[in-house]
């Protein structure tokens, strides 16, 4: 029992690390969104008025506060990964999400960071070992990706009334749209290759197909071919909960 629970304790202490980590992540990007969500997002807590500025500045330092704190008692490693998070984090918010696709790459990369702190709370060298740890940061990286292309895509309004340039923008909403399915596409490629691999089984298989990929390509063929506010929405919605059972088909794997 002692040793389950030495080796359990680390992982529990960076996923609490990697929730408040991305709390402040998300709360002080809502900060510096601020003026496109009163046009994007008007019912948000900030643009509504429901939470003020001055308390989601406290809850951005208080969370963050805390994921250090945690990743910390986790390990050196995990607590070097959080801070890279938040560097990630508060760079992203404050100048590289201006910058066309570079933006939507730094957050796919931070979808992708959580499964590699989990994997470094527990063992450094399987961490980069396949199958691992990676395998799951890359879907993660790929699935993320398409799906900042997709809210940019939903977001042209208020980003250009602020200035902010995003590559719907540059390369137009139906030309983006159509590279997000490309990088889908390949996500769908890789998500077989376990399967072929023989590492997971077929719980895993019939999840990641039926549940993730499939819905995934329905949905972002139709908003390809007919850019609109509600197959965007659509597409941005099945993307949430692909996530959810992309994680489901990993667990089962």
């Amino acid at each position: 029992m002692t040793r389950v629970c030495g080796a359990t304790t680390p992982v529990v202490l960076a996923a609490i690390a990697t929730l408040f980590v991305c709390a402040a992540g998300n709360v002080f990007n809502d900060i510096c969104d601020v003026e496109a969500d009163r046009i994007n997002r008007p019912k948000r807590a900030l643009p509504s008025g429901a939470i003020s500025m001055a308390l989601a500045g406290y809850l951005t330092v208080g969370s963050a506060i805390l994921g250090l704190c945690m990743a910390y008692l986790a390990g050196g490693r995990v607590f070097g990964i959080a801070v890279l998070e938040i560097a990630l984090l508060g760079t992203y918010s404050l100048w590289l999400k201006k910058i066309p696709l570079l933006g939507n790459v730094v957050v796919a990369i931070l979808g992708g960071m959580i499964f590699i702190t989990g994997g470094l709370a527990v063992d450094l060298r399987l961490t980069f070992v396949l199958p691992g740890p990676l395998i799951a940061a890359g879907f993660a990286f790929l699935l993320h990706l398409v799906r900042e292309i997709i809210k940019d895509a939903q977001d042209v309004e208020g980003d250009r009334a602020v200035g902010v340039k995003t590559l719907p923008m540059l390369v137009g909403v139906s030309l983006s749209i159509g590279i997000a399915f490309l990088f889908l596409c390949v996500l769908i490629m890789l998500t077989l290759f376990p399967t072929l691999s023989g590492w997971f089984g077929k719980a895993y298989t019939v999840i990641a197909v039926c549940l993730v990929d499939l819905p995934l390509l329905v949905v972002l063929q139709a908003a390809w071919w007919r850019p609109s506010p509600v197959s965007l929405q659509l597409s941005s919605l099945v993307l949430k909960v692909a996530m959810f059972f992309g994680l489901v088909a990993l667990v089962l794997a």
